[in-house]
């Protein structure tokens, strides 16, 4: 049905979406050998022959190219392959989702905004601004970052200069953007991120400088989340409440570890005492809305210590926390002294029950599992990071970023003095750069990155907004492909009042007739293609009776579909129509 799907996917690199300080990076993750365990009292999945872990670790902002870890179609069939993010949603087995402490997650309270492309062409209100400066480059980080080293008497000039001069910078950048464009106050900004980076190491009047410039060329809601990413050893109660008075209304913690001799392992600027600090200066402020970020797989890592790190985060009272798995990326220290799988590295199997713990432990301490790597207090999610998951455009200003704005993502220079210079050009320009150089996502594109993306949230694949974006034989296609996965307890299916639909239902709704027999994931009342009540044919009609209750989500299971979605994901895209057919 869908004409553009004619050819395998394009897993290009334009498809940068800088995921603001808590994004994913898509990882190669682990295969095991063993069956895997469901938590909750739920039966072992003894079907499951490979376990496959989604790896993802602070990146400092970015998604590296979700749909590079998913193979092409020519590749998928009869190959496993790993990765591809690492959050991962809820539910257990035999796709219930249990919290030992609270019960069933009531996903019917999560927000929802349009995730369908037609969002891709409206204003943009929200707004990601990379702060590059670290202290240092950590050994498993390749992000886009400029090292200033630590502040002292002999170096705070020359660290002001640089980031005065990049300051400057980025709000000619904002500026000249808006100038441009013309219509940045059709929406007022809802939500604005600071990402790096480390952006806590910019002093409390160039955090205030790129604020009003925010201002001067954008409305902002009077309750926009703006958030800002912070190191421990970074800021005292004196700059945190600087920040605050700018306006920041949430802060991400890096703390990546409560042990002193992980944190050194893997280059951290900070230790565990100043974690400690940071903790009690950001409750000295009584700041609520602020996250904890946590790595797992580290060198050396052990369970115990895991368990540890996860207990002491519960401790410090965050209303969020986002547990990342470590990933060896190409030309870091890491990638030159380690092997993914091999000591000091953790094996196959410890990596994945990092991941089980981590969403045992949160969920017994109250917090939701809402998408793959992150967890909240009711009310706390990021909503910022939700624009990303949900597919729905975004400025974006700093060195290294994307934007997604008008169906088309566009990076900037990851090296200062490229960036200058594209700043200059945009200055003095009469226009922003060509469309035609930044072509808009094929439907193809929008296709997978919707289905990705989705499935990364507890919520899950919004059927009727798929099927209306893309038509019924996709989604058709998406749903029956899934039949599978919902009989191992990988994939679970709800209906409009969000209740479990069960595995039999299901698969008698989309492994009986045809597509076309029955247009099944719409009411009679709404949404396009033919209606229920024209099946005339007797057997229609039985069938019709039978599917009153009709599929609204499809979503991942908690922990075990998370684990296991890259070969979800592949198996999707390997059914979709495809020009090698």
């Amino acid at each position: 049905m869908l004409s553009s799907l004619c050819s395998s996917p394009s897993f290009s690199s334009h498809f940068h979406p800088r995921l603001a300080g808590l994004l994913v990076r898509s990882a190669v993750h682990r295969i095991s050998s063993r069956p895997c365990e469901i938590y909750d009292g739920q039966p072992r999945c003894d079907e499951i022959q490979n376990l496959y872990g989604i790896s993802c670790r602070p990146s400092g902002g970015e998604i590296q190219e979700l749909r590079r870890c998913v193979p092409s179609r020519s590749r998928v069939a009869g190959k496993h392959v790993s990765a591809m993010g690492r959050r991962f949603s809820a539910s257990g087995g035999a796709g219930l989702i249990i919290s030992p402490s609270s019960g069933r997650l009531d996903i019917s309270s999560f927000p929802e905004t349009g995730f369908i492309p037609e969002n891709s062409s409206s204003s943009p209100s929200s707004v990601y601004i990379h702060i590059p400066f670290c202290r240092r480059r950590c050994f498993y980080c390749d992000f886009t970052i400029v090292a200033v080293g630590e502040r002292t008497d002999q170096t705070s000039d020359h660290q002001d200069s640089v980031m005065v001069n990049y300051v400057d910078l980025v709000c000619k950048e904002i500026a000249s953007t808006v100038r441009k464009r013309g219509n940045c106050n059709d929406s007022a900004l809802e939500t604005v991120f600071f990402g790096g980076g480390t952006p806590s190491l910019l002093p409390v009047p160039l955090l205030a400088r790129i604020m009003n410039e925010l201002r001067v060329h954008f409305q902002i809601s009077e309750n926009a989340e703006i958030a800002m990413e912070m190191d421990p050893g970074t800021f005292d109660r004196d700059k945190l409440e600087g920040f605050l008075d700018c306006g920041i209304s949430r802060v991400s913690l890096g703390v990546q570890s409560f042990q002193d001799d992980l944190l050194k392992s893997c280059g951290r600027a900070h230790g565990l005492q100043q974690v400690h600090d940071a903790v009690k200066t950001i409750h000295s402020t009584g700041l609520q809305n602020w996250s904890i970020d946590l790595i797992a797989s580290l060198p050396n890592q052990t369970l115990e210590n895991w368990e540890h790190s996860l207990q002491q985060a519960i401790a410090a009272g965050p209303a969020h926390v986002s547990v990342y798995d470590l990933q060896i990326e190409e030309g870091t220290l890491f990638n030159r002294w380690y092997k993914v799988g091999e000591s000091p590295l953790p094996s196959d199997d410890k990596s994945a029950e990092f991941y089980r713990r981590a969403s045992l432990r949160l969920r017994e301490a109250g917090y939701e599992h809402y998408e793959v790597s992150n967890y909240a207090r009711p009310g706390f999610q990021c909503r910022h990071n939700l624009v990303y998951w949900e597919n729905r455009p975004y400025f974006a200003f700093g060195l290294g970023s994307t934007s997604y704005v008008e169906g088309r993502r566009f990076s900037r220079p990851k090296k200062m003095r490229e960036y200058k210079s594209y700043v200059a050009s945009l200055e003095f320009s009469s226009e922003l750069p060509s469309a035609d150089d930044y072509p808009a996502n094929s439907i193809e594109d929008q296709v997978l990155d919707t289905i990705m993306l989705s499935l990364r949230l507890a919520r899950g694949l919004n059927l009727q907004k798929f099927e209306a974006a893309f038509g019924s034989s996709v989604t058709w296609t998406v749903c029956s492909r899934l039949i599978q996965y919902i009989d191992i307890g990988l994939v679970e299916a709800l209906d409009g009042d969000c209740k479990l639909i069960s595995r039999d239902h299901y698969k008698r709704m989309f492994s009986e007739g045809r597509e076309d027999d029955v247009h099944l994931l719409n009411s009679a009342r709404e949404g396009p293609g033919p209606r229920v009540e024209a099946c005339t044919s007797s057997k229609n009609l039985e069938r019709v009776e039978t599917f009153e209750r009709k599929p609204a989500y499809v979503r991942l299971t908690d922990p075990e579909g998370f684990l296991l979605s890259n070969e979800v994901i592949s198996s999707i895209f390997s059914a979709l129509p495809s020009g090698e057919h």
